[in-house]
């Protein structure tokens, strides 16, 4: 079957919806499928980052950008589309997923249409200004895109609970996100203090996703504040590794100076490959502290690698 995935972008920096999008190629390739990437390149991309194939096409943003509106990606998408037997659509806001859905609908081939959690989490810490943004897009296009997928695709019950109280009447149906675990093979917790000197012989916390509202960092940082003024943690080391999102880290560090903790939270940015790997195995305990997620892919990695995890009731995870 020749598939087409079609995402807002590739890079890594964006966080859990790119890393299982790419997961997901990755594995319906190992089945034998025909496989191509649809995506925009974003401003800092690494082309290094993106799926090791001959089969990914990128195009240049338009404005608006925030939108990753890209006419270079509609017409590509479009000349291509009869070789397409079904499109996978990654998310479900941006102008690509918009756009594929339009192609799909005009060449009468089926699209699946994976949220990423994004029709769960659209209303939570937005102003009201974004959250009527959100609304109307919804009522205008959103509703017809899903209306006309083929299928939907949730990573877990709670997301599926969320798209029905969105009162879509369609196909659901649910498939968690999957872990290669092989890339924790071989990867010894050592690595990190050897990459990290500051890790050794102290208990450390880590936090580790994109730095961005919805993940909870500021219920995260004041009870680490409250956690180390007693003598028995005063050892402890809060890491925060993950990538800024829309200049969300500035308003991180501001909450590290008030609570005055810059002896006890070290920002490690974005971690990859072996780095990654090796920190997740050198925690004592992983944190992520979310408001909303559709799964937490990076729950699933910490518990392969043995590291135990604290999360909230707004991820689907349970005990």
């Amino acid at each position: 079957m020749n598939i087409a995935l079609v995402l807002a972008c590739l890079a890594d920096r964006f966080g859990g919806p790119v890393a299982v999008g790419k997961g997901l190629g990755w594995a319906l390739v190992q089945m034998g499928h025909d496989l191509s990437y649809w995506a925009t390149a974003a401003i800092g991309d690494h082309p290094e980052e993106y799926p090791s194939t001959d089969s990914v096409h990128t195009y240049g943003v338009d404005w608006p950008r925030s939108w990753y509106h890209s006419k270079s990606l509609a017409c590509g998408l479009l000349a291509a589309a009869s070789s397409f037997d079904i499109l996978q659509l990654n998310e479900f806001w941006p102008y690509p997923i918009y756009v594929g859905s339009q192609i799909a609908r005009r060449t009468g081939i089926p699209y699946v249409l994976r949220p990423a959690g994004s029709l769960q989490s659209w209303t939570l810490r937005r102003t009201p200004a974004k959250q009527m943004k959100k609304a109307a897009y919804l009522a205008i296009a959103g509703n017809a895109i899903m209306r006309n997928a083929a299928c939907i695709q949730a990573a877990s019950t709670h997301e599926a609970e969320n798209i029905l109280r969105l009162r879509h009447r369609g196909p659901i149906t649910v498939i968690p996100n999957g872990v290669d675990t092989a890339q924790f093979d071989g990867v010894d917790a050592s690595e990190s203090e050897a990459r990290w000197p500051e890790l050794k012989d102290r208990p450390v916390v880590l936090f580790m996703s994109r730095l961005s509202a919805e993940k909870g960092l500021d219920i995260l940082i004041p009870a680490w504040s409250e956690l180390i003024s007693s003598a028995a943690y005063k050892d402890a080391l809060l890491v925060i590794a993950g990538p800024d999102y829309r200049g969300y880290q500035a308003a991180v560090e501001g909450m590290i100076e008030r609570h005055a903790l810059r002896q006890s939270v070290l920002l490690f940015g974005m971690v990859r490959g072996r780095e990654k790997a090796s920190l997740l195995r050198r925690a004592d305990v992983f944190v992520l502290p979310s408001y909303s997620e559709n799964f937490g892919i990076v729950v699933a990695e910490a518990l392969a690698c043995g590291t135990p995890v604290i999360t909230t009731t707004g991820t689907p995870w349970e005990q």
